[in-house]
C-alpha cells in the first residue's frame, strides 16, 4: 500500500508542477482573405491583396503553394490562405476567382400595330 501511496504522491507532484508550466505553442490553423490583387512581386514572389477598402494583406508564395484558376495578377480577384511563419505570411492555397457572368437583361419586345 505504500507503493501505491508513493506514486500517488509523486503523480499528484507531477500533474502540479506541469500545470504551471506555459503551454507550448501550436502550429496556427492558418488564415483566409478575400480581395483584389493591387501588386504582384515576381522576383520576390509575394503579391499583395487589398481586402476592404484599406486592409492591404502581402503575402508569399512558396513551391507549396496551391494556386487554382489563373495565374497571379493585378485586378484578379482572389480568395487566399495563408500561414503565419516567422513572421511571414506564407500562401497555402489560392484560388483565383472567375469575373462575374453578366446577366442577361430582359427586354420587351414592341409590337407593331400596323396592319
Amino acid at each position: 500500500m505504500s507503493k501505491i501511496a508513493c506514486l500517488a504522491v509523486a503523480l499528484c507532484a507531477l500533474l502540479a508542477a506541469s500545470a504551471g508550466a506555459e503551454p507550448e505553442k501550436g502550429k496556427g490553423h492558418g488564415y483566409s482573405v478575400s480581395g483584389t490583387i493591387v501588386r504582384v512581386d515576381e522576383e520576390a514572389k509575394t503579391f499583395t491583396v487589398l481586402s476592404g477598402s484599406t486592409r492591404e494583406v502581402t503575402l508569399v508564395r512558396t513551391s507549396a503553394t496551391r494556386i487554382s484558376g489563373s495565374k497571379l495578377k493585378a485586378g484578379e480577384h482572389v480568395t487566399a490562405r495563408w500561414i503565419d511563419r516567422n513572421g511571414r505570411k506564407i500562401a497555402t492555397a489560392v484560388r483565383v476567382e472567375l469575373p462575374p457572368v453578366a446577366s442577361a437583361t430582359p427586354t420587351t419586345a414592341t409590337r407593331s400595330n400596323s396592319r
